[in-house]
């Protein structure tokens, strides 16, 4: 894989992307279950899934700047992204409370910790630079 531009601003441009996903995941479901009455494990699940092409294609281009990746890029992409749904399902299930602030926040947190996690197996390993 080749990279397009250098390191040194890779985390604030993850952070950017990862938190616009972020954001735009837990509006959508919070959304979802308190205005439209969604069951909240299936929501989290369905928003968190669409959310996963979006992710690989922004990560790349716009947080890691790789301009090709290895064949089995998108697949451990897309198995990060599985071990940090079945954290935010778990949370969403057990901890949501059917208030549009509290559940947006939680699902924030969440998607905050996943986030992290999600970095330092994309920088080491899914658009590690040749």
């Amino acid at each position: 894989m080749t990279a397009r531009r250098g390191g040194s601003g890779v985390f604030g441009r993850f952070v950017l992307v990862g938190g616009s996903l972020s954001l735009g995941f837990s509006v959508t479901t919070s959304a979802l279950i308190n205005l439209a009455g969604t069951p909240p494990l299936a929501t989290a699940v369905i928003v968190y899934l669409a959310c996963i092409p979006i992710g690989f294609a922004a990560q790349k281009r716009l947080a890691f700047a790789v301009e090709k990746t290895r064949s089995s890029a998108m697949a451990l992409y897309t198995a990060t992204q599985i071990g940090s749904l079945a954290v935010v399902s778990a949370v969403t299930t057990a901890f949501v409370q059917h208030d549009l602030w509290r559940d947006t926040l939680l699902m924030l947190f969440t998607a905050g910790v996943a986030a992290i996690v999600s970095f330092a197996i994309g920088r080491y390993l899914t658009f590690r630079p040749a």
